[in-house]
Parts: structure tokens; sequence; C-alpha cells
């Protein structure tokens, strides 16, 4: 992990350059894998019994849907019933804005980030959610770049962090750079998002939570009290970081 030490006023300056999200499908690192809200998306039409529904493979469609009520369908992305367009993807939101692909499952494929095939869009990178959500870019790959989080070369946004991952899955934010602050985990300056945890990374992967302190509560790692996400593991340092749903 590189980790790069700058006053505050020059982390603010990066910070809101972090704010850009200009659209870029580069090459970077990643995999292959696919699935969604209702299952693997294979690529071709699927119709389940009935006949009801219908789907684009690859598509990229504009406008906000709703997520797919249908009891029993396993179609991923957007695909209709009854004329009603939904997707079969588990966006957070609960709703579908038209950014989301299915991960690339062509064979022998290399192709990182967005890239077609028989004119359907599909992303190589390997998110952890199944479906690609438009958020993601690639590492920097610019030698000499010393830019921290999201930047732009010669029209293409990229990321400075060292994302394990070996992509930017845009969760990414920068370390709080105000010596006097002190609140802990995501919160904001002048507009601008930060975390007050201390990563050793030197940078807020998106996955930190805060230690539960509910009483009673016996909930042990990543649980929710009243819509807050917490952690009920033993994290020394004081805030989870992500760990504990892989160790």
């Amino acid at each position: 992990m590189k980790l790069k030490k700058v006053f505050p006023a020059a982390v603010l300056c990066l910070l809101l350059a972090a704010s850009l999200t200009l659209p870029a499908y580069a090459h970077g690192h990643g995999g292959h894998h696919g699935g969604g809200h209702h299952g693997t998306y294979s690529g071709s039409v699927q119709t389940p019994s009935g006949g009801a529904a219908q789907a684009v493979p690859g598509s990229v469609q504009t406008g906000s849907v709703s997520l797919c009520p249908v009891e029993n369908c396993t179609l991923a992305g957007r695909h209709t019933h009854g004329g009603v367009t939904y997707c079969g993807y588990d966006h957070p939101s609960g709703a579908c804005d038209g950014t989301c692909a299915p991960l690339c499952t062509v064979k022998g494929c290399t192709a990182q980030g967005r890239h077609m095939h028989n004119g359907g869009t599909y992303c190589g990178y390997g998110h952890e959610n199944g479906f690609c959500d438009g958020a993601c870019r690639p590492l920097c790959a610019v030698e000499g770049c010393a830019a921290l989080g999201r930047h732009i070369h010669n029209g293409t946004a990229c990321c400075g962090y060292d994302h394990e991952s070996g992509f930017c899955d845009g969760a990414c934010a920068a370390l709080c750079p105000f010596k006097n602050c002190a609140a802990a985990g995501r919160h904001s300056h002048y507009g601008v998002t930060c975390c007050g945890y201390g990563h050793e990374s030197g940078y807020c992967d998106g996955a930190c939570r805060p230690l539960c302190v509910v009483e009673g509560c016996t909930a042990a790692g990543q649980h929710v009290h009243n819509g807050t996400a917490y952690c009920g593991a033993g994290h020394s340092h004081g805030f989870c970081d992500g760990s504990c749903r892989t160790a």
C-alpha cells in the first residue's frame, strides 16, 4: 500500500477532484463472473414459465425503474412483465437508474471495465455484488502520478488508491485531513466526503462500520440497528474495517 502525507489544504483539493464522476471505461485489473438480484446473467434472452417476461442481454438503458417484484423470476438486469420494465439486479438503493450492466462471461475475454460483445455492454471487473453498477474505474497507471482518489488523465477518470480488487468500485474516500475534527467514520467538509477512521491503507474503502454500542446486543459481526450498520466483532483499532467478513 502506498501512503502519502499531504497538508490539509492540498488534500482538500484532491478531495474535490475525487468527486468527479465522468464516465470512463478503460483497462485495469479484475475478474469475470455473473450474477444479480434474481440469479446469473446468461447473456441470452430468458423466459420464465408462462413466457410473460422479456429481456435484452447486455443492454444499458436510461431512466429509473423499480426492482423486479415478480416471485420466482430469475431474470437479471432490465426486463419486462406485462409491458412494465423492471430490473433484476439487487441495487442497494431499491431502484435501478439504468447504469447497470452484466459482468462479462464470454470465454477467453480479457477486457477490463465496460466493453461490448455483439452490441451488448458488459463489464470485465469482478464486482462482488454480481453486476456492474457503473461506478467502477481503472486504477491510475500513469507513471509518476501522485494524485490520490478519483482524478483524470486525458479525459479519462481513474483512481490513485491501491484497491486490492484491482479496480475502483467508487466507494473509496480520503481520510479526514482536518487536525481538530473529531468525527468518526464517514462525514463531510465543504460537501466533500471523507472518513475519520484510521485506515492503515491510507484511505477509506467504504467497508468500515462503527463498533456496536447498543446495550444488551449480542450480535457478532456486521448487523443493523434502526437503519445504521454496526459491527459486533472486537476490532482492536476501534472500528470495523470489513476484515471480519472474510476472516
